[in-house]
Formats: structure tokens, C-alpha cells, sequence
């Protein structure tokens, strides 16, 4: 069998249920992922954020080693760890997962921000929302520097209560007169 015509190597990760995080020892497999922007290296092992670890699991692309058996799918990790999953870990799954699926590289700065490279090549510093969070000027002021000062465009992806996602580009406006 060619390697053309081969499926994709299944990645077998360890999670650490306290920190809710993926990890992979280095080796070919994990320079690809990292090449795709997954994860972060820390010495030799990749660590994976719970969102790339759901992302990859629901892609089929992942297993959880776990005691003597395996977890393959999103539905048994949330049911074996039940306290990794936050209320703010199913907009940025949402916001992910789209971006992923647009052929997106994505690289998790925190929860609920990314750092995005679109089809253009452009740095985008992605803020997720969950429909009828509040947001306060100032933050919204905040992320808008940030962007600034890193030579970044900023963008908000607003999940709706549905799951609907709408994606909005903020720019600062100059209300000088001219």
C-alpha cells in the first residue's frame, strides 16, 4: 500500500484531568500537529489545549489513553471528566471547530481568544462571545490596542444561544472632524 493511499495515523494522547490538557511526546506525529498550529511544545512533550483535544476527537483524527482502554469520541471525555468542561468551552468549540473546518490555522492564546492566520495570510486575534454576555467598552477598547500593538486585525465571534456563529471585525474609529 502507497502512503498516498493511506489513512491518516491516529493520535493516541494523555490527558491530565487536572489541568484539563493534552499531551504527546515528541515525535513525527507531534511536529506535524505543531506544524498545523496545534498545541504548544514545553521540552519534549506537545500540550494540547481541551479545545484541540475535543476538536481532533470529534475529527476522528484522536484517542485518550485512559487506565487500560482508550476514549474515542467528545461524549465519553465529557462524561469521564465532567469538570474540564466549563460553561465557556462550547462557544470556543464552536468558534474552533469553524475556523478549523474553513481551513484556518488556529493557535489558543487563552479561553476565548485565538490567534488566527486566514487564507490571506493575516494575523487575526480572535475574542469569542456567548450571546448576551455583557462586554464593557473598555474591553472592548483593550482588545483593539492589543491587536494594534501586535500588528493584528481583532475580531468578535458571537455564538448565539442557538449555535448560530456571526463574526464581526473591529477596527477603531477616528471621530476627529477633519
Amino acid at each position: 500500500m502507497s502512503n498516498a493511499s493511506r489513512a491518516p495515523q491516529k493520535i493516541v494522547l494523555d490527558f491530565d484531568p487536572r489541568s484539563c490538557k493534552g499531551f504527546l511526546e515528541k515525535s513525527p506525529l507531534a511536529d506535524e500537529l505543531a506544524e498545523k498550529w496545534f498545541g504548544k511544545y514545553f521540552e519534549n512533550r506537545l500540550e494540547l489545549d481541551l479545545v484541540e483535544v475535543a476538536y481532533l476527537l470529534l475529527q476522528g483524527r484522536a484517542h485518550i489513553r485512559y487506565s487500560n482502554s482508550f476514549i474515542s469520541d467528545l461524549d465519553n471525555l465529557v462524561s469521564t471528566y465532567p469538570q474540564c468542561f466549563e460553561k465557556f468551552f462550547w462557544p470556543m468549540l464552536t468558534v474552533y471547530k469553524d475556523l478549523r473546518d474553513r481551513g484556518r490555522r488556529v493557535k489558543v492564546i487563552e479561553a476565548m481568544k485565538f490567534l488566527v492566520r486566514d487564507k490571506s495570510g493575516d494575523l487575526r486575534l480572535i475574542q469569542v462571545l456567548e450571546e448576551k454576555t455583557p462586554l464593557q467598552t473598555s474591553r472592548v477598547f483593550d482588545l483593539i490596542d492589543e491587536a494594534r500593538r501586535n500588528n493584528l486585525k481583532v475580531t468578535l465571534a458571537i455564538v448565539s444561544l442557538h449555535g448560530e456563529l456571526t463574526y464581526y471585525e473591529l477596527v477603531q474609529a477616528d471621530l476627529r472632524a477633519e
